[in-house]
């Protein structure tokens, strides 16, 4: 019991540094202007400067938390996949991410106020921006996500919960540090996947690679294509998607134990 409530206390603790740490950058760039912020003329500076604060704060709390030896606590390693069965997962992750996208379009919740209002801070970007940006929310996002909630979160929790439970309950506290309830809800979606994976091999590894596959993917189409409209089109995505995350799913490796 004391690992589970010293877990979430830091996961408490983990959420304040990130809206704080993200309040904080926000309010750097405003103090350089001669007024209030304005997020839709500032561009992408907010959102990068948000994301890479939070980021960057989620690894150092993860790497601090988790104690000595950390490879082994955040299970840091190669792992059990092979390069097949990474590409097959990461085809997963994305076929995931559009499935949930799909499935909110068609269910008439949309993307979400945050996913909109990124797209068009995306789709006006510039080409040095938008490099900027898969760094940042490609690279930069999912290395320190990962490596706190499947690296730090999920392992802590699976010292004393099966790996379901503590899979769904990163998951969702993954979605909460999303800030808004439809983009939680498709981060916990994909948490979930991404839980299954680091079980699956054993190391955080290939989560990270398929979170990066996700959100690089995601910021380069929002930025060249925009977002796709149409219930025929969704309809046609869900199914394809599903049948490709279903094919992916074979590829996992059976579970591996903890150390």
């Amino acid at each position: 019991m004391r690992v589970i409530v010293t877990t979430l206390g830091v996961y408490v603790a983990a959420v304040a540094a990130v809206f704080g740490l993200q309040l904080l950058a926000v309010s750097a760039l405003a103090a350089r202007g001669s007024g209030p912020l304005d997020l839709e003329a500032a561009g992408l500076a907010p959102l990068l400067a948000g994301v890479s604060a939070s980021s960057l704060g989620l690894a150092a709390i993860a790497w601090l938390a988790a104690g000595r030896p950390r490879r082994a606590r955040l299970r840091i390693g190669r792992g059990r996949a092979t390069r097949a069965t990474l590409g097959a997962l990461v085809v997963g992750t994305l076929a995931l991410g559009q499935a949930l996208e799909s499935l909110t379009y068609l269910l008439g919740v949309g993307p979400g106020a945050n996913l909109d209002w990124i797209a068009r801070t995306l789709a006006a970007a510039r080409p040095a921006e938008l490099g900027l940006a898969v760094l940042v929310i490609g690279g930069l996002a999912p290395a320190g996500e990962e490596l706190f909630f499947r690296g730090f979160m999920l392992t802590r929790l699976r010292q004393m919960w099966s790996a379901g439970p503590a899979i769904l309950v990163s998951a969702l506290a993954f979605g909460v540090i999303h800030g808004e309830w439809v983009h939680g809800l498709l981060a916990a979606g994909l948490g979930v996947y991404l839980g299954l994976v680091v079980e699956r091999t054993g190391s955080v590894g290939p989560a990270v690679l398929c979170h990066v596959g996700n959100n690089t993917v995601s910021v380069v189409l929002a930025a060249l294509v925009g977002p796709l409209h149409g219930r025929g089109v969704h309809a046609v995505l869900l199914v394809a998607s599903t049948a490709l995350l279903l094919g992916a799913g074979r590829w996992l490796p059976r579970p591996a134990a903890i150390d």
